[in-house]
């Protein structure tokens, strides 16, 4: 929070204050429920207002989605997409009760020294739930009209007015449009709650779209462009006279920038770009736009509860492995001896490690084997929606070329060649190949997934493809999009382990594109026109001319490359997929770790 106030934000959102203490059973929240939770609160608005930035306390409450055993609560008691327990319908009084808390919260907010506070009612939490059909199935005076499932949030506003004074400023965060279609709240509905909100005396209206039953469109990733959310923003401007505040995939400032001019809004919102580069307002404002670190729409922010390895704990960012660590992450500490390192590999991983490395004072040469940088990351890059990953790569050769590596291309490294150069210190950065199956085939044909990407094999006319995590889904999409018939089979769930932020849009696109998918489904082996399967107790064949293998990736071993390191007294460090598979958020955090040690 106080890196993006020294970063140039004029507005610093603090998120994620509970307004109860039962709504905190979730992640990382904190709770605002009581006053012994000022004096730290005091702490968090004193170190953002001391960069010359205003504070902000966002204040809401969890419905369903809660962990550490807090209870599930919801307008009404039914079933949801993304969990299987059914919450317990708030009581008339319970919802009271709640309002009350939330006036408290505001007066906490107020009293810990914050300028204002942003009421999270979006996204499928509990406040935006009460405001949807889909979720409100109440016949009480909370339910039903749009006046009755607006009646928890205006209550709400109206008790954090009250406790906090009508002089405080109360933004809310409310979601337009749910993307359900008919289901939900859609932008003309939306639109109204908005001017409902103006009306009542919001001092703000964040502009934002989704909800939680399909999160891929309340955190939208790469498949989605920028200003995904941009035709909400008008509508909500000519009905409110309220600040508008515009959100939702402006980290580009030429797209920021146009929001303003046009008049669509009044502010504009980042979340994950400040992640990714807290400096990033400041950045444009001295016109190095072409510095910022830019975010990718990976969404592996997201995933830190799956990451009990990362520390410290929270919430991290791929391109930005500072993130909860800065500023001592950032500041870095000059060798106590410039050694001569030689960097093998030019993925993610050994590129970070050589910058660092060179940006500490060691003298730095990296060597790969390719006729370009990037690795394994030029095949995540390849899809077109994956457009944001490209800048990745550029950033990298900058922070290269500005701390001084020698960069080789097209230059592979052996064990004569590196007792040749003799450096005191070897980084094998060499990465990962594609696992392959354990038993041949000469019918069908087999080729890899990644080489399906990148165009370098072609598929016939019925493909199986095996494995149905990134890669599998990925090659299933482009062959299917061709008109080509595509199954794919995973011997556990399709997209295990992917990120449930993304996983949604693959899906959604394969159902689209009538691929058949077969999940719990292990391959048996090859016939002559087709594959065999294990698929619900019984044989499945499968016809096919084309096997696409998606079955991940297996590091690359150079045990004579350690031995040869060893032989001219240097010593030896392996990082990133070599050492053990992984994404691109262990790869350059590998790299930037490494970096600082040695």
């Amino acid at each position: 929070m106080e890196l993006r106030a020294e970063g140039g934000c004029g507005l610093v959102i603090a998120p994620g204050a509970m307004a109860w203490a039962s709504s905190t059973g979730y992640g990382l929240s904190v709770s605002i429920a009581e006053d012994d939770a000022i004096p730290h609160m005091r702490e968090v608005a004193r170190r953002i207002r001391r960069h010359g930035a205003c504070a902000a306390l966002q204040i809401g409450a969890r419905g369903t989605r809660t962990e550490g055993g807090a209870e599930s609560i919801a307008p009404s008691a039914m079933r949801f997409g993304y969990e299987a327990r059914i919450p317990r319908a708030l009581s008339v009084e319970e919802i009271e009760g709640f309002v009350r808390d939330f006036g408290q919260a505001a007066r906490r907010a107020r009293e810990a020294g914050f300028d204002a506070v942003l009421l999270h009612a979006c996204t499928g939490k509990l406040l935006s739930m009460f405001m949807s059909p889909y979720s409100n199935r109440r016949t009480d005076c909370y339910g039903g009209t749009t006046e009755n499932r607006m009646r928890f949030v205006l209550d709400a506003l109206a008790a954090m007015k009250r406790d906090a004074g009508s002089d405080f400023p109360v933004m809310v965060r409310m979601s337009v449009d749910e993307r359900l279609g008919e289901r939900g709240v859609q932008a003309e509905e939306g639109v109204r709650m908005a001017a409902m909100l103006d009306v009542a005396g919001a001092d703000g209206i964040q502009v934002m779209s989704g909800t939680q039953e399909r999160i891929w469109n309340t955190s939208c990733g790469y498949f989605y462009p920028d200003a995904y959310a941009g035709d909400l923003n008008r509508p909500v401007r000519n009905a409110v006279n309220c600040a508008v505040i515009a959100a939702g995939k402006l980290g580009n400032p030429d797209v920021a920038e146009a929001v303003l001019e046009r008049g669509d809004a009044d502010f504009i919102s980042l979340g994950r770009p400040l992640l990714v580069d807290p400096f990033w307002p400041k950045k444009v404002r001295e016109g190095h736009s072409g510095e910022i670190r830019r975010c990718t729409g990976c969404l592996n922010c997201f995933t830190f509860a799956s990451r009990q390895d990362i520390e410290p704990r929270g919430v991290s960012c791929t391109v930005n492995p500072g993130v909860l660590r800065e500023p001592e992450f950032d500041a870095l500490s000059p060798a106590l001896r410039r050694k001569r390192i030689l960097v093998a590999g030019g993925g993610l991983a050994g590129m970070e490690a050589a910058a660092v490395l060179a940006a500490r004072g060691h003298d730095v040469e990296l060597h790969e084997a390719a006729e370009e940088l990037g690795g394994q990351w030029v095949i995540a890059s390849h899809a077109p929606y994956r457009k944001e990953y490209r800048h990745l790569v550029p950033w990298l050769e900058r922070r290269m070329r500005m701390s001084g590596v020698r960069v080789f291309l097209n230059s592979s490294v052996d064990a004569d060649r590196l007792l040749r150069i003799a450096p005191e210190y070897v980084v094998l950065a060499i990465g990962a190949k594609p696992r392959e199956l354990p038993f041949p085939a000469s019918r069908p044909e087999v080729v890899q997934g990644c080489d399906v990407i990148m165009d370098r094999a072609r598929a016939g006319q019925r493909v199986v493809v095996v494995g149905g995590r990134y890669v599998g889904m990925e090659a299933a999409l482009k062959l299917a999009e061709t008109g080509r018939h595509v199954s794919i089979i995973d011997a556990g769930e399709i997209a295990r382990d992917t990120n449930p932020r993304l996983n949604g849009v693959y899906r959604d696109r394969l159902v689209e594109l009538g691929v058949y998918m077969y999940p719990n489904t292990p391959l048996l082996g090859f016939t002559g026109n087709g594959v065999d399967a294990a698929h619900i107790g019984s044989l499945l064949h499968l016809p096919c001319d084309t096997v696409v293998l998606a079955i991940g990736t297996v590091s690359v071993q150079a045990p004579e490359l350690e031995a040869a390191a060893a032989r001219c007294g240097a010593g030896c460090q392996l990082v990133g997929d070599c050492r053990k598979v992984g994404d691109a958020l262990y790869a350059l955090r590998e790299g930037a770790e490494l970096g600082r040690r040695i």
